[in-house]
């Protein structure tokens, strides 16, 4: 090649590579993540995507600063960056970008709570419950040693409390007792519990043992738990979007599909009950609202709800449960339903439902002299005729001029003692 037509060919090629270069490169984006208090995070992975570009996908980490770079080759579209990292709720953004060059925007993560555990666990041991609820106390109060005291209490209580090894996992990581901590939330994950607080405790634990390995795979898991949590949250608020349009149908399909994703979401089965009461799925709404009192037997919102949906059921020991699990909430809506199911159970002869209703309501209210004399007749056809003197002579003392004390007394004075 003759000297002329390199210099010719050079020149070509000084024109060319600054295009190339620009049409790969329009804009550039210097993000910042912090955190609530404004100080940064390092380690958050941001990826960044468009729907406008399917081609695109760049994957960023932030720096100890919080700063990540992410080039644009094509503006005049929306991109949507994700933000993650374990220990924070994940952040997904929409950004449409217009501009030709390099611009600067920061976004704040939120961190996932330390210490999460619901009220009251299910559990036939009532010490167990008390520890448990101690616990719960110890944790609002930030006293992370007698909140492990007393989770502690609660498993050797009842060994097979999920709920409480995952606390006493949580804490455990708060106190710096790592190994201990791993080995609890092990011990809730076999026993069938697997949410995101208990597998970041086992992450955590593993990672303050310096067991990368285990760490790796509990990050894994955890990461796979937190996607599954994110999608089931993003269709749940589908899911509400419908009920504020009046599309209670559809929407309790979208709490369906939540739920599929993520079984133990609260809000998505509290959302399914109330849509399942509106629409008469009322077996389904029961289930739900049931399966957030399994875990949470103080929830007032729930309550409601499993109350209303067993109305619409025919199954008379389901509404007995919901009307009792009323009393602390509604004491006349609980004292009328039950009076009501008891007195219909003693006209068909069913003695047995009869007396479980009266005496509920005797334990609400031990001052009710009808309760206490139909009761006592419960008692005499049942030839337990000590139980049914106590109950009559209640009745006579607490309305002595009543026209059921007048019969009362002529009992008495028949009744045999036993």
């Amino acid at each position: 090649m003759s000297s002329t037509r390199r210099v010719v060919w050079l020149l070509v090629l000084a024109c060319l590579v600054p295009g190339a270069a620009l049409a790969q490169k329009q804009a550039r984006l210097i993000g910042k993540v912090l955190d609530p208090d404004g100080a940064p995070i390092a380690g958050v992975t941001v990826t960044a995507t468009s729907p406008d570009v399917p081609s695109f996908r760049e994957v960023a980490t932030t720096d100890k600063k919080g700063l990540f770079i992410v080039d644009f080759r094509d503006v005049g579209v929306t991109y949507h960056y994700r933000f993650e990292k374990a220990g924070y709720t994940p952040l997904d953004v929409d950004q449409r970008w217009d501009l030709l060059g390099t611009a600067r925007h920061q976004w704040a993560l939120q961190p996932t709570a330390p210490v999460t555990v619901a009220s009251a666990p299910a559990t036939a041991s009532g010490p167990a419950v008390l520890a448990f609820n101690a616990g719960v106390a110890a944790v609002k109060a930030r006293d992370y040693a007698m909140a492990e005291a007393k989770f502690g209490e609660a498993v050797r209580h009842d060994p097979t409390l999920a709920q409480a090894w995952a606390a006493l996992g949580e804490v455990q990581v708060q106190t710096g007792r790592y190994e201990q901590a791993a080995a609890s939330a092990e011990k809730a994950m076999s026993l069938g519990l697997r949410n995101e607080a208990v597998l970041t405790a086992r992450w955590q634990a593993y990672r303050g043992l310096k067991d990368d390995a285990r760490a790796a795979e509990a990050l894994k898991d955890l990461e796979a738990v937190g996607r599954r949590a994110e999608e089931a949250r993003r269709v749940h608020n589908e899911a509400v979007a419908l009920v504020r349009a009046g599309n209670d149908t559809a929407a309790f399909a979208k709490f369906e599909e939540a739920l599929s994703i993520d079984p133990a979401l609260e809000p998505a089965l509290l959302g399914l009950a109330a849509a399942g009461v509106k629409i008469g799925r009322h077996a389904e709404a029961e289930r739900a609202a049931a399966a957030v009192l399994h875990a949470d037997p103080g929830n007032e919102q729930a309550i409601r709800l499993r109350y209303n949906a067993a109305l619409g059921l025919d199954d008379k020991d389901v509404l007995f449960a919901a009307l009792v699990a009323m009393v602390p909430i509604d004491r006349a809506v609980a004292t009328k339903g039950l009076m009501k199911l008891a007195f219909d159970a003693y006209d068909a002869n069913d003695t047995a439902r009869a007396r479980e209703g009266f005496v509920k309501l005797l334990e609400i209210d031990p001052n009710q002299p009808l309760v206490h004399y139909y009761l006592a007749l419960v008692y005499v056809n049942e030839g337990a005729t000590d139980k049914a003197r106590a109950h009559l002579e209640r009745v006579v003392a607490l309305a002595p001029a009543g026209q059921e004390a007048a019969t009362a007394r002529e009992m008495l004075k028949q009744l045999p003692r036993q």
